[in-house]
């Protein structure tokens, strides 16, 4: 039914907001006060819920087309904006926290350090276990946040670690092996050392060792940090003359070792770039030195047994001999064991499908050496700390059905 305002309805803009209708077929509705807009008349179909409507239209009329206020469109669009962040940045918050507090910690067993120049054999090699590994307490995580109490970035990362987390490796300065490079090779490095025309890079290397029975999927860490040795650095020239056997004083090697390290459930540990602001200009100086020692006489004469030394340059006396490495560990959250045919166990890590473990890839599709379903298993997917009982590690019964 089309509804239009009947002629002296002028004086009442808003009629049919008021409350107005019209029933009745072919009847011209008709105001007996034009002035005053007083017209009743009821629809048949009109309900209470319509006249409430009507009703708060008239009481709070809106024209069409009306600017709203500033303070309205703005605050309700922001709060809009706000839930939607909210909506997305809740569960990255929730997975961040659960990810730091629920786990478990995986210590390395095993701390490594060697020191190796250009392709020769390594300098250095020292190890640090069991009770060189020593967890950190409540009060040297006080005296670490102190320390970075004024470095914002620092304190944020530290606050991701309880005192549980973090452990420092106390490694030995004297090398674990005897330094037992050959004769032909000595003389050649020494040679590159003094007469060289190319760069020769010292290198560091870190490896921690977990134990896979407490969690985890990678045994191994590691990460490295290399300097390169110009033609015409003094650290050249001495190093040749340790070799020659005419200097004895320790030879200084500048930002080579880095204080802080993170152990991450990956394969690599890198430095803590937070707690070294400066980069690789914040690695600690190093003094390295060749030990010789008399073993005893032999047919063509004395012979001599040789280590290398390394320790920090201005180190307390104390600890002069020790290179400690502080290790930030990242929590375990657990891992569920797929038992299979025989005493296998196939560790699957909760964060995620192992790289092999991919539509087309799952060990042993397409295999037909393990049978239907089943296949080789890669060294990674296999809990090496347990041991494998079965009878190797060439093939897997197939998943149960």
């Amino acid at each position: 039914m089309s509804v239009f305002p009947p002629p002296g309805f002028a004086s009442c803009p808003s009629w049919w907001s008021c409350g107005l209708s019209w029933t009745g077929s072919g009847q011209t509705p008709r105001c007996p006060s034009p002035t005053g807009c007083v017209w009743r008349i009821s629809m048949p179909t009109s309900s209470s819920s319509s006249a409430a409507v009507r009703q708060r239209r008239c009481k709070y009329p809106q024209p069409k087309g009306q600017k709203k206020k500033k303070i309205v469109k703005y605050g309700m669009g922001g709060l809009i904006i706000l839930f939607l962040v909210a909506i997305i940045w809740f569960p990255l918050l929730f997975m961040s926290l659960i990810r730091s507090v629920v786990g478990v910690v995986n210590h390395p067993i095993d701390v490594t350090v060697t020191l190796k120049l250009g392709g020769y054999e390594p300098l250095f090699t020292m190890s640090a276990q069991q009770q060189s590994i020593q967890p950190f307490t409540p009060h040297d995580y006080e005296a670490l946040t102190h320390k970075f109490e004024r470095q914002p970035v620092a304190m944020q990362f530290i606050t991701l670690y309880g005192y549980e987390d973090i452990v420092t490796a106390r490694i030995e300065g004297s090398s674990g092996s005897l330094w037992s490079i050959s004769p032909p090779s000595r003389e050649q490095m020494r040679r590159e050392l003094q007469n060289g025309s190319s760069d020769i890079t010292l290198r560091l290397t870190w490896t921690f060792q977990r134990d896979l029975g407490k969690g985890g999927t990678v045994e191994h860490t590691f990460d490295k940090h290399s300097i390169d040795l110009q033609p015409g650095a003094p650290q050249r020239e001495q190093l040749a003359q340790l070799l020659q056997g005419t200097r004895t004083t320790p030879v200084e090697v500048p930002r080579l070792f880095p204080r802080y390290i993170r152990a991450p459930n990956g394969p690599e540990a890198n430095p803590v770039k937070q707690l070294l602001p400066d980069g690789e200009d914040s690695y600690l100086d190093v003094e390295v030195q060749l030990k010789r020692e008399r073993a005893g006489a032999g047919q063509g004469g004395d012979s001599f047994v040789e280590w290398w030394v390394v320790r920090l340059k201005d180190a307390p006396g104390g600890i002069s001999n020790i290179l400690p490495m502080v290790i930030f560990n990242d929590k375990d959250h657990g891992a569920v064991r797929l038992h299979r045919a025989g005493d296998r166990e196939v560790r699957a890590a909760l964060r995620g499908p192992h790289p092999e473990a991919v539509p087309g890839h799952l060990p042993g599709a397409g295999d037909g050496r393990a049978g239907a379903g089943g296949g080789a298993l890669h060294h990674d997917q296999v809990d090496t700390g347990e041991g494998v009982k079965g009878k190797g590690l060439q093939s897997c019964a197939p998943f149960p059905s």
